[in-house]
């Protein structure tokens, strides 16, 4: 989580920089609202793209952000 603490802020983030779920959940849902385990529930249902590497899951801000767009819709 050290990437997260020196960049809290979602926004300086680039668009396509990889990020774990986990740092994803950190930076987008700092209450804890969303966490690593409703995320990767997201993957498993289609609701949520990502990055498969070496079996580990991945996603960017472009993801996350297409993500809550379409379910606002």
């Amino acid at each position: 989580m050290a990437r997260v603490q020196a960049k809290p802020d979602p926004w300086t983030w680039a668009l396509d920089e990889l990020m774990t779920l986990r740092e994803a959940a950190a930076l987008f849902w700092p209450s804890g609202l969303l966490t690593e385990k409703t995320l990767r529930t997201a993957i498993r249902n289609g609701n949520l793209d990502h990055i498969e590497i070496a079996r580990k899951f991945y996603v960017t801000r472009r993801i996350v952000e297409a993500m809550c767009k379409a379910k606002d819709r």
